[in-house]
């Protein structure tokens, strides 16, 4: 019985070691898969398994479209990165149609700089097709002579195809502004782009703009851009759902035609010099309003379900200053900093959901 338990134990541990080996090869088939830089590589074999032969196909072999796909989803610094380990991922890298340019994307301290132009300069120039989606994340601008790197960036960036274009820049100490080329919109973009959000630019549109037939989003944050200007830019984006303006200093009046069919959002936050609003647009549904002198009174209001406003002593005047009727209202929030407590009384509705007086 004794030398019956020693084989058998040695017959375990046998066993044992097998299976470890067998562990380790195909740990090493999996990493050879993965890189597919060694040559007669144990990836491009079959594999033999109790359940037959499998082919293993490594990177390279996959088919151009089905690279492009997974590379298109990863973030953009994975991306680089794949790219940068991987000859098969490089041609899908300069085909990559969402770039976004920050200090996190890039890897550097700022977003600014010799460096940081360098990196930017590089991606773009090498990059082939065109894009879906283009952000720009720039600040620490003070040192910053001219603008002829944005000029460059935004000839490469703006092709069609582009729906996405967001520019985001920081304020600098001269408050000099740079200003965004809106011709090329209309004659590169006009039929793709679909959402266009800036700041800290000039934006000066003409009425010789051509229509942004796509454009559903519209967002401008420190844009210096008179009414005028911004009529002949709504004028052409008859697509256009959602409206933001924050602290656009030059709008001294806001009048939106019925032609904005679809226009469903409005928001419009310190825009200090603005001092009324007049909408017809007729599916208007959702108005955020934030300013210390507002009157939307000239805003037609059948269709509103959603209003949020933030002015001073607001609650003591709501009875002058609210919308004589809100039939269609659900949400109706009200924010005011200074405020004395007076009997008044909400506009009548009968499906108001939620009342909020802060």
């Amino acid at each position: 019985m004794g030398l019956f338990a020693l084989n058998r134990l040695m017959s375990l541990q046998r066993d044992r070691h097998r299976r470890r080996h067998q562990i380790r090869a195909r740990c090493r088939l999996m990493a050879s898969m993965t890189t597919g830089k060694r040559k007669g590589s144990p990836c491009q074999q079959d594999d033999d398994s109790e359940s037959g032969k499998i082919k293993r196909m490594a990177i390279p072999e996959l088919p151009e479209d089905i690279l492009l796909r997974i590379h298109s989803l990863m973030p953009m610094r994975e991306a680089a990165r794949a790219a940068c380990l991987s000859q098969a991922f490089l041609h899908s890298w300069r085909c990559h149609s969402n770039l976004i340019f920050n200090k996190y994307t890039i890897g550097l301290k700022s977003a600014s700089g010799e460096k940081f132009h360098h990196k930017v300069d590089c991606i773009l120039r090498k990059h082939k097709g065109s894009l879906k989606t283009f952000k720009l994340e720039y600040n620490e601008m003070n040192g910053l002579d001219d603008f002829s790197y944005f000029d460059r960036w935004l000839q490469i960036a703006l092709k069609p195809g582009l729906e996405e274009l967001t520019f985001v820049l920081s304020e600098t100490e001269t408050m000099r502004k740079y200003n965004f080329p809106c011709a090329l919109l209309s004659d590169r973009v006009g039929n793709s782009l679909r959402h266009l959000s800036l700041r800290f630019c000039d934006l000066h549109p003409t009425v010789e703009l051509g229509p942004l037939r796509s454009l559903t989003r519209l967002c401008l944050c420190y844009v210096s851009i008179t009414w005028n200007e911004l009529e002949c830019l709504l004028s052409n984006s008859p697509a256009l759902e959602l409206l933001d303006l924050t602290r656009c200093t030059e709008i001294r009046c806001l009048k939106l035609s019925c032609a904005l069919q679809r226009l469903i959002m409005l928001s419009v936050l310190e825009c200090r010099r603005l001092t009324v609003i007049e909408s017809k647009a007729p599916n208007l549904s959702s108005l955020y309003l934030r300013g210390s002198s507002l009157d939307f009174s000239l805003v037609e209001t059948l269709q509103l379900k959603e209003l949020y406003l933030q002015q001073d002593n607001l609650i003591r005047d709501a009875c002058a200053k609210l919308p004589p009727m809100l039939p269609n209202i659900e949400t109706l929030a009200i924010e005011s900093p200074r405020w004395s407590m007076h009997q008044c009384c909400l506009p009548n509705s009968s499906t108001l959901s939620t009342s909020t007086l802060i």
